[in-house]
Order: C-alpha cells, then structure tokens, then sequence
C-alpha cells in the first residue's frame, strides 16, 4: 500500500488548469505513474481532507501521469489552490 505522497506528486499549473479550477472544480496533479484511480482519489481525500466526485488520468508523451480530480460540490478547488500556493 502506497501512502498518499508517493502517489500525489505536485499541483500543475498550467492555464488550462488554472481553468479547470475556476470553471468545473477540478485540481489537477502529476501522480506516480503506476498509481490507479482509486489510489488518487484516496490520496487527495486523505491529504486535503475533501471529498472527492470522480478522477480521470492522462499519461502525456513525456511520460507524465496527470490526474484530473473534480471535488464534490461541498468542496472548493479555490480554497484548496490557495492553500498549495496556486494562486
């Protein structure tokens, strides 16, 4: 069993995740790249203290595994930005 930080990696700030935050509560993460689904989704809860709706992964061509994590509605992905530096 992998502990949350060796699965959640960093935020990424991107414009599009900037975006994603504002529009559709969603923070993005780099995660470990063998970590499923249901890995991340218990790392952010556990790290954040949030519920967590859905997650969707992405592996880039630099070998890159994005995690795209849409909150709950009770949750604010601004609140959470904040507090890891976001903005």
């Amino acid at each position: 069993m992998k502990g949350p930080h060796e699965v959640i990696s960093y935020p990424k700030v991107t414009e599009k995740a900037v975006r994603l935050i504002e529009e559709e509560n969603k923070l993005v993460f780099v995660a470990s790249i063998d970590s499923n689904k249901k890995e991340i989704k218990r790392s952010v809860e556990i790290l954040f203290d949030v519920e967590v709706e859905k997650v969707n992964t992405q592996i880039t061509s630099e070998g890159e595994k994005r995690a795209y994590v849409k909150l709950t509605p009770e949750y604010n992905a601004d609140e959470i930005a904040a507090r890891l530096g976001v903005f």
